[in-house]
């Protein structure tokens, strides 16, 4: 007997089976621009900027999806991004099957560090340009160690930062499903191997949107420095994190103007 490659269940099988419910859910056209946004005062900032419509798709754990309709320029998606790879990969799977081709992810990351002036500080901009796994969502999309975002999005993001003036650093992160096991032994693996953050979804979203054959990049800010000698620095302040949003909010913009 042959076995097929393939998944009985699927996210598009259960769109369908959400718009067919009772209560028919009467979706507007759907962007192929999406952000995946961790930061929600982005969220706030892009909604006081642009008429958008919301929807709500799901049944234990519904997702909401903002489209945005600027006066001038495309449309765009937006959703509150779903915490820890497994539930990050569905997310991405259901926009996919909804129809979003490209995405944006943004959101926070820890900085490892050994030394007393840390390489990055709190609400630096980081650019991933790969990602280690140590997350079990990718293994079953048939990555193991190493997965990498997409390289023409990674080049208008990049586009985009420079365009604005905005320093950022670029280089490898981690994606870890256990917040709470930063380990001294774990952050030096981290460390030998040149990481500049650690996080919990990136890899597993590089991984599926691969595999979907989509675009998919990552914009991360540091939002704690995690020290192999027990120290752990946790939050910018506030001035911090209201430039922090204001950067994203511009770099969200330019990133879409150019698709």
């Amino acid at each position: 007997m042959t076995v097929r490659d393939s998944s009985i269940t699927s996210a598009r099988r259960y769109i369908d089976f959400l718009l067919m419910r009772k209560s028919p859910v009467e979706l507007p056209e759907i962007p192929g621009q999406c952000i995946i946004n961790y930061v929600p005062a982005v969220s706030d900032s892009m909604k006081a900027l642009y008429p958008h419509r919301t929807v709500t798709l799901g049944i234990t754990n519904p997702m909401q999806l903002d489209v945005f309709s600027p006066d001038h320029g495309k449309s765009f998606a937006m959703s509150h991004g779903l915490h820890g790879s497994p539930m990050a990969a569905v997310q991405l799977e259901e926009l996919i099957a909804l129809g979003c081709e490209n995405f944006l992810v943004i959101g926070p990351a820890g900085h490892p560090t050994s030394k007393s002036k840390p390489e990055l500080e709190l609400g630096d901009l980081l650019l991933p340009t790969s990602a280690w796994i140590f997350e079990g969502t990718s293994p079953h999309y048939g990555q193991h160690k190493q997965s990498s975002p997409s390289v023409d999005a990674v080049t208008r993001l990049r586009d985009s930062l420079q365009e604005l003036e905005l320093h950022f650093s670029q280089g490898a992160v981690a994606t870890t499903d256990a917040l709470y096991r930063e380990t001294e032994p774990f952050l030096r693996k981290l460390l030998e191997r040149q990481v500049l953050a650690v996080e919990m979804e990136l890899s597993a979203l590089f991984t599926v949107a691969h595999f979907h054959r989509k675009t998919l990049a990552g914009l991360l800010f540091i939002s704690d420095l995690v020290s192999i000698d027990g120290r752990w620095n946790i939050a910018p302040s506030p001035r911090v994190y209201r430039n922090v949003v204001r950067q994203l909010t511009d770099t969200v913009l330019t990133y879409i103007k150019k698709q």
